[in-house]
């Protein structure tokens, strides 16, 4: 018997044995999945700054882009002033043809950078395209003259056209005014 309490005293601590490497092992488990979790969670954290910097990067060089557009539209509201007020003896001269095209090509450029000029003249006022300077007879809400254009890059206005808009018909407002003051 004393073979067997032996054996038996061998066996539970075998058992005893088994139940602590079990409980470790979960505890290793669960320590892995705690690590595989937080790797998981790093990673999806990294992948988002990623791309928060890309597109904080677009960001600022759209920004860059507009500021730069911004300031070479005074250059090019000069030119087109300039060859508004070209005499007709010079407008055919090979110097303002060069000048011309050195404009064209400085529009071109502008444009395929996602530069758009407004529609102003014969459309309907908007306040989100337009700025009215001034208000004339004609077709009331309609933009009569662009004074200067406006510009739109990549469907963002970055200055709105100058226009003069349409009040309606000056006999009917005289008669409105009249009956007024009475």
């Amino acid at each position: 018997m004393t073979d067997n309490n032996k054996a038996v005293e061998a066996e539970i601590e075998q058992v005893e044995d088994i139940e602590t490497l079990q409980q470790v092992l979960a505890e290793e488990k669960e320590k892995a999945e705690k690590y595989l979790a937080n790797w998981q969670r790093s990673q999806a954290d990294f992948a988002n700054y990623k791309q928060r910097t890309e597109q904080e990067k677009g960001e600022i060089i759209e920004f860059a882009n507009r500021v730069l557009l911004c300031s070479l539209l005074p250059i090019i509201d000069d030119l087109e002033r300039a060859f508004a007020s070209v005499p007709a003896e010079l407008n055919e001269s090979h110097w303002t043809e060069g000048i011309r095209l050195i404009y064209n090509k400085l529009k071109a450029t502008l444009e395929s950078q996602g530069l758009t000029e407004i529609e102003a003249e014969g459309k309907p006022f908007d306040p989100r395209f337009h700025e009215a300077v001034m208000e004339q007879e004609g077709e009331e809400g309609m933009v009569l003259r662009e004074t200067q254009k406006g510009y739109k890059f990549k469907e963002r206005v970055i200055r709105p056209s100058l226009v003069i808009v349409g009040r309606g018909k000056e006999k009917g407002r005289t008669k409105q005014s009249s009956q007024k003051e009475k």
